[in-house]
């Protein structure tokens, strides 16, 4: 059986074509983090809450679960009222302390985040530097960086001859 040359599949094209494809995938999961973010914001309110209670309890981590310490806050309302809120944040070391001031930005619907802007933007922003690394290989190929097949596409200079 003879191997014919259109048989070869050129790897840059094919690399390029997969990168494209998670890269997308990746941009929209991180346009769905980042619109569910803002929505999220434009219905919450910033509060600087105590801490009034820290379980100790297992939470998500990649694969498995972890032991990790949850921050429980009291938010005093506009309208006087309080309610205790667990705070969807978790350190595996025991950083939080009872009367401790935490920074809170909270919905009506009682889930709180940090007011910072790692807990607010980390998902958005990964998603957007891992789909722009799943780019790299289409824009290495359509800018002629990556040769197909190991064809040489250099930029030769012509001279008078």
């Amino acid at each position: 059986m003879r191997l014919d040359e259109s048989m070869i599949i050129d790897r840059p094209k094919f690399f390029s074509f997969i990168g494209a494809l998670c890269g997308s995938i990746v941009l929209i999961a991180g346009l769905y983090f980042f619109v569910n973010r803002i929505v999220f914001l434009i219905n919450a309110s910033s509060y600087s809450a105590p801490v009034v209670s820290v379980s100790h309890e297992s939470v998500s981590k990649g694969k498995g679960a972890v032991l990790a310490y949850v921050p429980t806050v009291r938010v005093t309302r506009s309208d006087g009222t309080t309610r205790d809120l667990k705070v969807d944040t978790s350190n595996t070391e025991p950083i939080y302390s009872i009367g401790q001031q935490m920074d809170v930005v909270c919905n009506s619907v009682g889930s709180c985040i940090e007011n910072t802007l790692l807990a607010k933007w980390a998902a958005s922003l990964a998603s957007l530097l891992l789909s722009v690394a799943f780019f790299l290989p289409m824009a290495a190929w359509r800018l002629g960086l990556w040769p197909s097949n190991g064809t040489v596409n250099a930029l030769h200079l012509q001279g008078d001859a």
